[in-house]
């Protein structure tokens, strides 16, 4: 029997899986180093699968790696991601050199994407968008039935739209108003800080004193202190929601899509807040059709079926990029 080893590598949580063709049989949940070298992920990647399913590696066709960005697509290496402290993540290399099978390495929300046509609710759609809000914001786009990659691998870095053009709050890539400083989960903390140097006196609100006091805060924190009407909170959520609608807004605009699926921690675990105000914002500010918008019924495992689906099926481009690593290094 064949078998496919699925990675999503994301900032927060690492999923390993081992499948079939027809869905996964067996996972792991770690959480992501945040230190480290260049190889500490794809080591720890390793170590797992064969503590897992060592004897089953002689029967692995090929392993997808669904990993956060920016990537450089070639190489199979994330570059500079905002998210964790290693600035160079080696994938595709270590992996092939271990495994000695095919290796394909994409950015998360790429493979999401593609998990979604083969597992999910585009199936049946050639027009689609995939979104994911959770420690960032991204996306994987399929336009045509045709699966969008860039000469980099970064075709969908959506995250990365300027919301507001004026904004003094900066993104963890550096740039400024991003889509992503906003509602990045990871941001949070900075945008609750940038509200509360404005001046505004948020009477009664322990979430603000918590952040005066200089207490960590995390998305968890704050829908929980929203869900309890704290002031500072209500505001965060709808600076949240706004940047959500502003970016998803001009994704459809741009994209034209039939359908959008959103997924990632921080959208699924407050579907009942972020939902209906993003739907309803978001109608208010595109020039083509609206289309479908529902959340993946994926759920957590949106990035993992992605990587299962790029490793069964793997795009013509990613294999024109991405075949020659596995054929150079095996011979």
């Amino acid at each position: 029997m064949e078998y496919y080893i699925a990675v999503d590598v994301g900032a927060t949580k690492t999923r390993i899986a081992i499948a079939d063709a027809s869905g996964i049989l067996d996972k792991v949940v770690i959480n992501t180093p945040r230190d480290g070298d260049e190889y500490t992920i794809s080591n720890l990647i390793i170590k797992i699968i064969g503590e897992k399913w060592g004897q089953l590696v002689g029967n692995i066709r090929a392993i997808g790696v669904a990993t956060i960005g920016p990537l450089d697509l070639k190489r199979g290496v994330v570059v500079n991601t905002p998210n964790l402290n290693m600035k160079r993540i080696e994938l595709l290399k270590p992996l092939v050199d271990y495994f000695k099978t095919q290796v394909y390495v994409v950015n998360d929300c790429v493979a999401a994407a593609w998990g979604e046509k083969h597992y999910g609710d585009a199936v049946s759609v050639d027009n689609y968008v995939y979104i994911t809000l959770s420690t960032g914001v991204g996306a994987g786009v399929v336009v045509d039935g045709e699966l969008l990659i860039g000469k980099m691998g970064n075709a969908h870095e959506v995250g990365h739209i300027v919301v507001d053009f004026d904004s003094v709050i900066r993104c963890g890539c550096g740039g400024w108003g991003h889509w992503e400083a906003y509602a990045g989960g990871r941001n949070l903390p900075r945008v609750a800080e940038y509200l509360l140097n404005r001046g505004i006196i948020y009477s009664g609100s322990e979430l603000a004193e918590l952040v005066k006091k200089g207490f960590a805060i995390d998305a968890k924190v704050v829908f929980n202190y929203y869900r309890r009407g704290d002031p500072l909170a209500k505001d965060l959520v709808d600076l949240y929601v706004k940047a959500t609608a502003a970016g998803l807004a001009s994704v459809i605009n741009s994209y034209d899509p039939e359908l959008v699926t959103i997924g990632g921690g921080v959208f699924l675990n407050n579907i009942d807040v972020l939902y209906e105000p993003i739907v309803k914002l978001t109608r208010e500010n595109i020039v083509t059709e609206m289309p479908i918008i529902k959340p993946t019924r994926l759920g957590d495992d949106v990035g993992l079926y992605g990587a299962l689906a790029i490793s069964v099926d793997p795009p013509r481009k990613l294999r024109e990029i991405q075949s020659s690593a596995f054929t150079r290094d095996a011979t």
